[in-house]
């Protein structure tokens, strides 16, 4: 299977985000569903310190906006009675600070919010203008104190609730203050460490330098075999559509669970999932049968060409090294839509707005595409982000809209049905671009089927090559009608982690990319799926300046402006190279 690196917060993690896993096939001698392992080649200290240094990213940015917050707060006339209520009704919505306090000679003058503490000498590290508290617990619960020195020699503090933390770090994870102690963990963590002290030597720790908080990243090796398609179910396509009423008064004892002409999942309550395909796969009204197999996730109008995104300068990279300034002064995205397959998209996010259009859930039918995991929302977010607006980060194609479809659940999990499905109905409700950071080691006749479709009808298409460092072809990245994305990190070598062969078309940044998670976060994951959206993003930015290329043309601009790497021309690692943004849109604008 599939995996990212899941992006968490200031942690010591146990389980391995891009993890490896068997895949499921079918075998044309036996017919028989199959288990199959793909040989494990990644170096699990270089995962972990990828991990670690995502986090310790995370963290500051995340320390950054309450910094941020803090200051604006500091810069008002907090004795004015009107701007104090004002200041409690922040206070109140803020989903950080759990209260505030203006304190005078060292002692609160104004309290708003529940503060538990408000000693000032507790803030014993410092950064930049702000000053931070070694973390501390109060009924059940962590928090940090936070100062800024006011004008007229107050001082500001605000309680920090640290249940954001706990929120990344899930079951799996915990946390070493600056003294070495390993102070918050999920709910059933498998760690031993009271201290740093206690870590093995094989585990290097890294440094978040604004609190000196260590994280320390143990990944746990993956079960060598892992089911990949749903038990006893089947995607059957009948070879004539008036055939379907009575072959299923003929086939009794199978139950339809999905439908979504011309396909159906069936299911068994007594046969195997081999069983039932070696059945129907003698069916003469069956065009095919297949396991239902488990797909995973892969972790302007008069803008100027630098945003003001307030993580576009420090922490963005990744676009200043794909040349995006430049691009941004050719094309912004104008009329054109990306589609999102994925976990969802949090429909509330600040830094998406108005540019999400009403999506699609293909486990119910309906239009919640709202992401309990979040690997949708930063895909989203590197995709096309509100840009120039102050807030977060900047996307690569600024006013292209977001059309999410929810294909895995919020385990990051889907089947091959639901991707197919989410594609059919992407194409249908107006889809440019389609964005697919998923995908497993097999074929299914149900996704190749929808791709031709998506192709036909003139879709532009994305997928991400794979996260385990292998040279075996994933799906739906294999397909020729895809075009497929490698990744590279910040000195635009191959990340080590990124699937490799004849059928990369080009690669992109994936390394420490920083963008959207649900509740108004931001976070930086690793991954493949983090390359594919800005390829995405830039086809984007092509069908805006020349909707009149054909999705082949758009490939061929993207392929042919690749900034050549490795060896010279198109090789396994690369492709044709790295994604060249504004090399791309000036071979347009020529």
């Amino acid at each position: 299977m599939w995996r990212m690196a899941k992006t968490v917060a200031i942690v010591a993690v146990v389980g391995l985000a891009l993890a490896m896993i068997g895949r499921a096939l079918i075998d044309d001698n036996n017919m028989a569903v199959q288990q199959k392992n793909i040989p494990r080649t990644l170096d699990s200290q270089a995962m972990d310190k990828l991990m670690a240094e995502d986090l310790a990213l995370t963290t500051s940015m995340f320390l950054k906006q309450l910094s941020a917050q803090l200051q604006r707060w500091a810069d008002e006339d907090l004795t004015d009675t009107e701007i104090q209520q004002k200041f409690k009704e922040e206070v109140n919505e803020h989903p950080h600070f759990n209260g505030f306090a203006l304190m005078k000679d060292d002692q609160p003058d104004l309290i708003v919010g529940d503060m538990s503490v408000t000693n000032p000498t507790l803030l014993t590290h410092h950064h930049m203008s702000s000053e931070f508290s070694d973390p501390y617990e109060n009924e059940g619960k962590m928090y940090m104190l936070m100062g800024e020195d006011l004008k007229n020699g107050d001082m500001i503090v605000g309680e920090i609730d640290l249940s954001f933390v706990k929120l990344f770090i899930r079951n799996t994870a915990a946390i070493a203050d600056s003294n070495g102690n390993f102070f918050v963990s999920g709910d059933n963590p498998s760690i031993d460490w009271k201290t740093t002290e206690d870590l093995p030597e094989s585990i290097k720790a890294v440094m978040v330098p604004e609190l000196g908080w260590q994280i320390a990243v143990q990944s746990k090796q993956p079960d060598k075999e892992k089911l990949t398609y749903v038990k006893h179910q089947a995607v059957i396509k009948f070879k004539r559509t008036n055939s379907q009423a009575q072959w299923f008064n003929e086939h009794p004892e199978l139950k339809v669970v999905h439908q979504n002409e011309p396909f159906y999942v069936v299911e068994s309550e007594t046969e195997s999932t081999e069983s039932l395909i070696k059945g129907l796969q003698r069916e003469y009204d069956l065009s095919f049968a297949e396991p239902n197999y488990v797909f995973t996730q892969q972790g302007p109008t008069a803008l100027s060409s630098v945003p003001n995104d307030e993580f576009f300068e420090p922490y963005q990279w990744n676009l200043e090294q794909i040349e995006m300034s430049d691009g941004w002064d050719l094309s912004g995205g104008d009329d054109v839509t990306i589609a999102i397959l994925d976990t969802g998209v949090d429909p509330n996010h600040q830094d998406l707005g108005e540019k999400l259009l009403t999506g699609f859930n293909a486990f119910d039918d309906s239009s919640d595409h709202s992401d309990a995991h979040g690997h949708g929302t930063h895909v989203a977010g590197v995709a096309a982000a509100l840009t120039n607006n102050v807030t977060g980060i900047a996307g690569v194609s600024w006013n292209s809209k977001i059309l999410p479809v929810k294909v895995l659940n919020d385990n990051g999990e889907g089947s091959s049905y639901e991707v197919a499905k989410g594609i059919y109905w992407a194409v249908d409700n107006g889809a440019d671009v389609i964005n697919m950071s998923l995908g497993d080691y097999y074929h299914a006749d149900v996704l190749q089927e929808a791709i031709r479709y998506a192709y036909d009808n003139d879709v532009v298409l994305i997928a991400a090559s794979g996260n385990d460092n292998v040279e075996d072809p994933m799906y739906p990245a294999q397909y020729e009608e895809v075009l497929t994305v490698a990744s590279v990190d910040e000195t635009r070598n191959r990340s080590f982690f990124s699937n490799y062969g004849q059928h990369i078309d080009v690669a992109a940044p994936g390394s420490h990319i920083p963008s959207l998670f649900p509740n108004n976060q931001y976070t930086v994951m690793s991954g493949t799926s983090m390359a594919a959206p800005h390829v995405a993003g830039l086809a984007g930015l092509i069908r805006a300046m020349r909707p009149d290329l054909s999705n082949e043309q758009v490939y061929e601009v993207i392929r042919t402006t690749a900034r050549d790497l490795g060896t010279e021309g198109h090789d396994s690692y690369y492709g044709h190279g790295e994604i060249d943004v504004a090399g791309a849109l000036e071979s347009l604008a020529n």
